[in-house]
């Protein structure tokens, strides 16, 4: 596909998901085409353009925190390996009074899954992917970065 006024940018293997196929511009004006968004809905895409800074970290954030992609692997950041509900001690009357929590396989801690706040955020995943994006420092579970492979076994 060709995208006018924009230089083709090579994925550093076929299976980074991170790396922008098209930037433009040079320096403070560098901008990258989000390769995801960039997909048609049918490949899981919103089938739109979204030009991001480079310099001012504008892709990154995008990236990590709306697609949940690890800027070190370029794959997905690994889910967690096990959930629980626990209750809040003294929760505000506005808060909610139960957090579901996610456990981490790198550091093996219980992470909050949800705000404080009663309601969804934007982006539901954004507590687990900030979390990743700290801790797993592009480290994933086994199997994990193993391509998919659509055949008679699935």
């Amino acid at each position: 596909p060709k995208v006018p006024g924009a230089t083709y940018n090579a994925p550093r293997n076929a299976l980074d998901m991170y790396t922008p196929r098209f930037t433009k511009g040079v320096g403070r004006q560098k901008v990258g085409c989000c390769p995801i968004c960039y997909e048609s809905p049918a490949r899981g895409g919103q089938g739109s353009v979204q030009w991001l800074s480079m310099k001012f970290s504008a892709f990154n954030y995008h990236m990590q925190y709306f697609h949940g992609i690890s800027p070190q692997s370029g794959a997905p950041f690994s889910p967690p390996i096990a959930f629980r509900t626990e209750l809040r001690p003294k929760p505000a009357p506005h808060e909610r009074k139960e957090m579901r929590q996610g456990k981490c396989h790198k550091c093996d801690r219980w992470i909050d899954l949800e705000g404080v706040k009663p309601g969804e955020a934007k982006v539901r995943e954004i507590y687990w992917w900030k979390h990743a994006a700290s801790c797993h420092k592009g480290d994933a579970l086994p199997g994990d970065t193993d391509p998919y492979v659509h055949d008679e076994v699935y």
